[in-house]
């Protein structure tokens, strides 16, 4: 008989056997039918041969995983459209390196996941699972609200500024942003070179790092939940909003922590605040208008247009100059991290906002993305409206699977560590 636990929570992990894994596929599956039109999460799916590769024994540890991929992410079996309504907007039909070692290590690739235009805050339709009301985030939208609807396993997004941390932290699951250069980026939509980098959804840490693993090598690896010895957790400004009694639950979590053992460390935020809000813009903006309204890009809508427009006239020293200082600032963070293991803060600035047209606020990832370090958003708070709210951890360039391994601590010690403030 299936475990139910591997249907209950969702966890691929959990699905130790062949049936198991055909009964999760079979569950999600009807999720989507009586779900979808409410979610929106897909642009186009092919349920027919998921069912068919479904039925097939299993190959490969992702054997009889379904995977929803975002739309900036090209796939050979269904059009790439970059979330764009414009009908010329059509990537190449080829898989992107990372669908392609996906389906060779057994996947099943669902569909193609909503995301907002060219993965800017242009919003696509998408709705949060846990509300219809409010957005799922951006710019990976469809894929987030895929894995937290239990329509897929796992699902493929990016990252450029916040959007695989704060979709995940809104959808109440695990968003994981690996080390910069840790996926290979090809047959990814380019928005900002030094900037882009692939992002996994899935239902926990342990999930995240087993497909993530099987990605980059041979074999997928389980990861052993690993209880911290010191986690560092950075104090923010007033200037950076925060809603939803996120200050009073960080205080009560590193409280509880201290009281489990785990040697605890607040300090205010090192890094000057203009950067800390703006240094990633600086430079995304700069490389994507290069990249979006060079001779043979895509066509974009004009309001994207306006956005980057200005930045074809920036100053080459002037991208420099950002450049360095993020050089700086990175070493910064590797001084900051090096006696921890993981810095911790909020995973947005709150709760998901009741609109569909605002996809949330970036703050909280901008930087982080911008130094290039692994990023991984745990949820484990709900708000007074019972939306989710995740705990983001951050380390060193190269940490991704001890950051994992702390992240499944927390994960599966959510009741006890937030001390009834969930």
């Amino acid at each position: 008989m299936p475990r139910a636990d591997a249907i209950s929570t969702g966890d691929f992990c959990a699905a130790t056997t062949r049936e198991a894994r055909r009964a999760l596929a079979e569950s999600q599956l009807r999720a989507l039918g009586e779900r979808e039109d409410v979610v929106r999460a897909f642009v186009c799916t092919d349920t027919e041969s998921a069912r068919q590769r479904i039925a097939e024994p299993p190959a490969g540890p992702l054997g009889g995983a379904l995977i929803g991929v975002k739309d900036i992410i090209s796939t050979a079996e269904f059009p790439t459209r970059y979330g764009s309504s414009d009908p010329q907007a059509l990537g190449p039909r080829t898989d992107a390196w990372c669908v392609a070692e996906a389906r060779r290590r057994g996947g099943i690739v669902l569909g193609k996941t909503i995301c907002t235009e060219f993965a800017f805050p242009i919003p696509g339709p998408t709705t949060n699972p846990h509300d219809p009301r409010r957005t799922p985030g951006g710019s990976s939208s469809g894929s987030a609200a895929a894995v937290a609807a239990g329509f897929v396993s796992f699902a493929l997004g990016t990252q450029t500024a916040a959007s695989t941390i704060r979709p995940a932290s809104y959808c109440g699951i695990t968003g994981f942003k690996p080390s910069y250069g840790l996926l290979h980026m090809e047959g990814v939509q380019a928005i900002s070179t030094t900037l882009d980098h692939l992002g996994i959804f899935a239902r926990s840490p342990r999930d995240a790092w087993y497909f993530t693993s099987a990605l980059v090598g041979s074999n997928a690896e389980i990861v052993a939940a690993r209880r911290p010895r010191r986690i560092l957790f950075l104090r923010l400004p007033d200037a950076i909003p925060q809603t939803d009694g996120y200050p009073e639950r960080i205080a009560v979590l590193a409280a509880s922590l201290e009281s489990a053992g785990v040697a605890i460390e607040t300090r205010d935020l090192p890094f000057p605040l203009e950067d800390f809000r703006g240094l990633q813009q600086e430079l995304c903006y700069w490389e994507a208008a290069r990249i979006l309204l060079g001779a043979g890009a895509p066509r974009v809508v004009p309001e994207l247009r306006a956005l980057l427009g200005p930045y074809l006239d920036v100053n080459v020293a002037r991208y420099a100059e950002a450049r360095r200082r993020r050089q700086a600032y990175q070493a910064q963070f590797e001084n900051l991290a090096a006696d921890c293991d993981a810095i911790a803060l909020p995973a947005a600035t709150g709760s998901a906002p009741a609109s569909l047209m605002d996809t949330g606020d970036a703050a909280m990832s901008r930087f982080w993305t911008a130094l290039q370090v692994p990023a991984v958003s745990v949820p484990l708070w709900r708000s007074t409206e019972g939306m989710p709210l995740g705990l983001q951890l951050l380390a060193p360039l190269g940490a991704d699977r001890p950051l994992l391994e702390v992240a499944q601590w927390l994960h599966e010690r959510r009741e006890a560590v937030v001390g009834g403030r969930g």
